[in-house]
């Protein structure tokens, strides 16, 4: 049962780490987020153990108790997300990886790769092939102030058989679909873009409608890829007119491998587009933990 919730007027966003500051930040808890008191942390009551309620899933770890206030009154429920959510998506276009064009539109070229079952082998074919490394492939290369972390996002879940929109319907789609209809997938009248940023905020309204499930720790990302599954860190900016970002966690293959601490991966192996494009690697820092984020998700379809 939640007991507390973070407290709007103290912080609008609260970290939940994996003991007392300055443990790794497991989740960031926005304002309002319930929580239920596990106990005390041994070495300083004021850290509480919680579980904390999430969009996506529910996480245990330490937050300062400064912050969090009594619940009062009945707990506001969720909308639920209707039964049947369509997915949308714009006609494809022919080739578009060596193209400055048509980035809302998906890929139809004839040689593209699919993952037809859960084997890692299959997943590197389809790094390789997107290649967002290779600089001729305009369609992710980043200009000026434009990056297209979010059409390599797309693409690489389009080939991997899972769904990460990008184009996702509209205040006035959502309605009718409310109602029990399916609207047409029309551009910028009943569909829009979707950035990093909104990309976050769809995973934990409608990510599970769609086969996606929140996890809390690299390890279990990497671990998904490895086993030929899906991951995918997201982080939105605190400055929403700013870029976020996303990228998607690839198997450990030849000579790269995730960096660990023991047992736990620290950084998984990654396959991105954004500032800086590459196909596969291994990161030299935790981005996701920034300070330009405000929150982020760790994200895994089997």
């Amino acid at each position: 049962m939640a007991d507390w919730i973070v407290n709007p007027d103290e912080a609008s966003m609260l970290n939940l780490r994996a003991g007392i500051k300055p443990a790794e930040v497991r989740a960031v808890l926005p304002a309002g987020t319930s929580v239920a008191k596990l106990g005390a942390h041994p070495d300083d009551a004021i850290w509480w153990h919680v579980r904390a309620f999430l969009a996506g899933g529910d996480v245990e770890g330490y937050l300062h108790s400064g912050y969090l206030t009594e619940a009062t009154g009945t707990p506001v429920a969720d909308v639920p997300v209707p039964a049947g959510m369509p997915a949308c998506n714009l006609a494809p276009k022919g080739n578009l990886r060596t193209q400055d064009f048509g980035r809302a539109r998906p890929l139809d070229e004839n040689t593209m790769p699919e993952r037809s079952a859960a084997d890692p082998a299959q997943i590197i074919a389809i790094i390789r092939y997107l290649d967002p490394g290779r600089g001729t492939h305009l369609r992710y290369q980043p200009k000026s102030s434009a990056t297209y972390c979010n059409i390599y996002a797309h693409d690489y879940c389009a080939r991997m058989g899972v769904y990460l929109p990008r184009v996702w319907w509209r205040e006035n789609a959502l309605a009718t679909i409310a109602a029990g209809d399916t609207p047409q997938v029309l551009y910028a009248n009943t569909v829009r873009e979707l950035n990093a940023n909104s990309l976050h905020d769809w995973f934990e309204t409608y990510g599970g409608a769609f086969g996606w499930r929140r996890v809390f720790s690299a390890t279990d990302l990497q671990d998904a890829a490895n086993a030929g599954g899906v991951g995918i860190i997201v982080a939105k900016r605190k400055d929403e007119s700013r870029s976020g970002h996303i990228a998607a966690v690839v198997p450990e293959h030849g000579h790269l491998n995730a960096a660990r601490h023991g047992s736990e991966v620290l950084r998984p192996v990654m396959s991105q587009a954004g500032s800086r494009n590459y196909t596969a690697e291994t990161p030299s820092s935790r981005w996701w933990l920034h300070s330009k984020f405000k929150s982020f998700g760790f994200w895994v379809h089997d």
